[in-house]
């Protein structure tokens, strides 16, 4: 049986198939430019998308071998290589961009790639598939861990029952930055938006531009002088890397940003493409180049990132684990 079992609703479709219509008359039919009405129907008659758990059933690629061979991965190699008996895991918050936003990140990339193809950096974008599919983003909460047999269903149940007790309720992010960030493990370079609570952002009015020289040292002084709780970017965030981090560290895993202590919360990000070439002055100065003229800048920055849970992923199985809203802790809700 098929996974999902459409019937043939398009009269068009089905005529054409029993030879009633032929396909010039088509073509010339479908040339024609839509009526307001047409669109209206067209709309319409979209088929609804999918729940959000579908995407969790059919989210990991099919193994293909259990050796690292990045032949096979374009030329990427395995941080963690595979050994039986051990399960590669990761804690995250995943996004799917809708169309439109799918649509303003993919114009960046395009108006970034001539600018930076003189530099033989060639991006590969994490919006999209190799056939062309939308891919969902996300921003990590746990490094590459590695869960024995014996773990992973204890460390599950305790992920699902802290994030579940946690009282944070439901939260929008957004971009407030174009970085390079180069990891040594993978040796790859990422493109990279950071992410700050959308609350934030509307409450200070900050973007990406930069402070001049001038008013960064004054800026910096009025940042000591705030209390702690306001200098944070992304306290919600923050509260559910300390839960994530804990976790791990009880199984002797490393945690995530602990090098950061002091300012780990500006450190979340998403990445939107990746390429082996290293993040050299100039790239980043072309980058930043681009970025700052690009006509969709704005609209990047008016993204927004719901985060309404914490996925899990052990091995190929992948949990949603929800938030469970306002709780003991009163967390507002952002955005």
């Amino acid at each position: 049986m098929a996974l999902v079992d459409y019937s043939s609703s398009d009269p068009e479709s089905a005529d054409e198939e029993a030879g009633a219509v032929p396909a010039t008359a088509k073509r010339k039919k479908t040339s024609h430019t839509q009526t307001g009405a047409d669109e209206k129907n067209s709309t319409s008659t979209a088929l609804p998308p999918l729940p959000a758990a579908f995407h969790d059933l059919y989210a990991s690629t099919v193994r293909v071998s259990t050796t690292d061979d990045p032949t096979l991965h374009q030329g990427r190699k395995r941080v963690n290589p595979h050994k039986p008996g051990n399960w590669p895991s990761h804690l995250y918050v995943e996004w799917h961009p809708a169309a439109p936003q799918l649509h303003t990140l993919s114009a960046l990339l395009s108006a970034l790639q001539p600018a930076l193809s003189p530099l033989s950096v060639d991006l590969t974008s994490f919006l999209t598939s190799d056939l062309g599919a939308p891919q969902p983003l996300h921003i990590s909460l746990s490094r590459p861990i590695v869960l024995s047999t014996g773990q992973k269903d204890g460390f599950l149940e305790e992920l699902v029952a802290r994030v579940k007790g946690c009282g944070i309720a439901p939260f929008n992010l957004a971009p407030v930055g174009l970085e390079w960030h180069r990891t040594r493990e993978s040796e790859r370079s990422f493109l990279v938006l950071r992410v700050a609570s959308a609350a934030t952002v509307a409450d200070t009015g900050r973007g990406d531009s930069a402070p001049s020289p001038a008013s960064a040292e004054e800026a910096k002084e009025e940042e000591k002088q705030q209390p702690p709780q306001q200098q944070q970017q992304n306290p919600h965030l923050t509260a559910l890397l300390q839960y994530c981090n804990a976790l791990v560290q009880e199984y002797s895993q490393p945690p995530l940003y602990a090098f950061k202590a002091d300012n780990g919360d500006s450190a979340f990000h998403i990445s939107i493409a990746w390429t082996f070439a290293p993040p050299t002055p100039e790239v980043r100065r072309r980058t930043a180049e681009v970025f700052a003229r690009h006509a969709t800048r704005d609209e990047i920055q008016g993204l927004r990132v719901r985060v309404d849970g914490v996925k899990a992923k052990i091995g190929n199985a992948i949990t949603h684990v929800a938030l469970p809203g306002r709780g003991k802790r009163r967390w507002e809700e952002s955005g």
